[in-house]
């Protein structure tokens, strides 16, 4: 039996009509879902082991049958797992209006109301909650091959008008719990508060031995199981292990516990309260775990509701992890960089800007995760840049302590080689910045008017379309399409000239070659499958290819 899922169709029939369940089972529940002057349609809905494989049994009590005679719903004749109960419940009321040739209400959509932990335990005041039984079967009842046997109970025959009226008939100070003999005054004002508040089902024959459904979020409902039967002596509690995880001992940490007195006791609703609110914050743990997952690869950790494992995917397709645990918040998030990140990040954490800057209500984990993330590709950025120039050129320096770079450039020309020296300053912001570079053997090409020219045009080119995204080596290869006699194409994710995976050439006749539809950038065709599986769009214009190109 899937008890979560009962519960989630408890809540959304309390939320659309009334219902209430039958002395605190979850699985049995009462109510009305149309009635006209004088008159309540009432049914009742049993949930068996087999549900939701099978749908739950519905038993009409007499003023349905009259109305509606032998009849069908399509909802259960053509049950299928997916369908939710409220809409077995909204198929039933139209029948009975379209009989009753009533004005249809609008009717909520279950896919649209918002969940509430709804008041299942309140029987109307015309229904006599002591004496109330299921009503009794005839042959035509197809919820049964066989008659139940009643020989053992005084139940009153719902066929008869009669003995419906008696039974339907209270007092309104009539009392919603039945007071059994073996059940004393106080665990049944206890377990009437309980009720009134949450969903419950009993776990043996004791009264005051019950299973709790406390739902937090849409997604997130524990199972507390508590035995008061010695009340006013503190109730024996066993929470979830997840609770463990994050409240530590509940019977330390919580207040209602810790200084439990029998001669004053609390009441057992009042533990439950104190609970649900120290366990709110998973609500805010859901929206700030939400915030990250939406702009990094994320894992949750086993066994933990604020653990996870954040993947930073830098340049080159090199990929970073580190575990932010979000127990704290809304403190700063406890965080723990894998040791590849701890040569990368060269401060402690405490000092990141988003951590001394951290204002709870107000700050989100995701803020630091941002700072970090971009700390390594500023690091891995410099590095990638460096790696591929010296892929390509092999005279070239950089020089840490002044961030320049000084490349040497040979290419063969029609009539002559050409050697241009450039010397690049790469500012503290990049690559957020434009670099600064200038040619340092300039006055040799005074005689190349030409040549001189079309440098100065790539670089106006290049710089006029800067981005964060640019790299130096893409300034390089424009200077060589432009000025040399042989092109030389990279790929604009790898920025390679030979492909990592097949070692062959965008251009030429060993050709590792594919192009953005829309950007027109040039990929190896390994680089542009990597990055379709990886993203599912051009990593430079960020479109997602035809269907073709997938």
């Amino acid at each position: 039996m899937d008890t979560q899922r009962i519960l989630k169709e408890a809540q959304k029939l309390a939320a659309r009509f009334s219902f209430w369940m039958v002395s605190g089972n979850i699985t049995h529940l009462y109510g009305y879902m149309y009635e006209t002057a004088g008159k309540k349609y009432e049914l009742e809905i049993k949930f068996d082991e087999n549900f939701p494989d099978s749908p739950p049994q519905f038993l009409y009590h007499n003023e349905i049958k009259e109305l509606l005679g032998d009849f069908q719903l399509e909802k259960i004749s053509n049950w299928s797992p997916e369908f939710a109960v409220v809409e077995i419940v909204e198929e039933l009321k139209m029948k009975i209006q379209e009989i009753l040739q009533s004005p249809k209400e609008e009717l909520i959509s279950p896919e649209t109301e918002e969940y509430i932990t709804p008041d299942l335990n309140v029987y109307p005041p015309d229904v006599k909650f002591d004496e109330y039984v299921t009503p009794s079967y005839s042959d035509d009842d197809f919820f049964y091959e066989e008659p139940p046997d009643t020989s053992s109970q005084d139940i009153p025959d719902f066929n008869s008008t009669e003995n419906s009226k008696i039974e339907s008939k209270i007092t309104p100070k009539e009392p919603i719990f039945k007071e059994p003999e073996s059940m004393s005054i106080a665990l049944n004002t206890e377990l009437g508060l309980i009720q009134q508040e949450y969903a419950y089902d009993q776990r043996s024959s004791k009264e005051a031995d019950i299973n709790v459904y406390m739902t937090i979020t849409l997604t997130k409902t524990f199972n507390i199981s508590i035995d008061f039967v010695n009340y006013p002596e503190r109730p024996i509690i066993v929470f979830p292990e997840e609770i463990g995880h994050l409240l530590g001992d509940p019977y330390k940490t919580l207040n209602s516990l810790k200084s439990w007195d029998s001669k004053e006791p609390l009441h057992i609703v009042d533990i439950l309260h104190e609970l649900e609110k120290k366990l709110h914050f998973i609500k805010e743990i859901e929206t700030q775990t939400k915030k990250i997952s939406g702009e990094y690869e994320c894992e949750t950790v086993s066994d933990s509701l604020t653990k996870l494992k954040v993947h930073l995917l830098t340049y080159g397709f090199k990929d970073y992890t580190m575990d932010i645990d979000l127990e704290s918040y809304p403190k700063a998030p406890i965080i723990n960089l894998s040791p590849e990140l701890q040569q990368i990040i060269p401060l402690p954490l405490t000092e990141l800007n988003s951590h001394k800057n951290w204002r709870e209500e107000e700050s989100e984990p995701v803020e630091i995760v941002r700072e970090i993330s971009w700390l390594v590709d500023k690091f891995s950025r410099i590095n990638f840049e460096i790696d591929l120039l010296k892929d390509h050129y092999k005279n070239m320096k950089y020089d840490t302590e002044t961030s320049t770079l000084n490349v040497d450039m040979k290419g063969k020309m029609k009539t002559q080689d050409l050697t241009f020296e450039f010397q690049i300053n790469l500012p503290l912001e990049y690559p957020m910045k434009m670099p600064e570079i200038k040619v340092v053997n300039e006055f040799e090409l005074e005689a190349h008017e030409k040549i001189k020219e079309d440098l100065h045009t790539s670089f106006d080119d290049f710089f006029d379309e800067w981005t964060p995204f640019s790299y130096l080596i893409d300034l390089f290869n424009l200077i060589s399409k432009k000025i040399f006699e042989v092109s030389v194409v990279s790929c604009v994710i790898c920025h390679k000239i030979e492909c990592p995976s097949c070692t062959k050439k965008i251009g030429g006749d060993d050709s590792c070659h594919a192009e953005c539809p829309y950007c027109e950038k040039q990929y190896h065709l390994h680089c542009w499958q990597q990055t379709i599986k990886s993203f599912g769009k051009c990593g430079f214009c960020l479109k997602a290819p035809p269907p073709s190109m997938m």
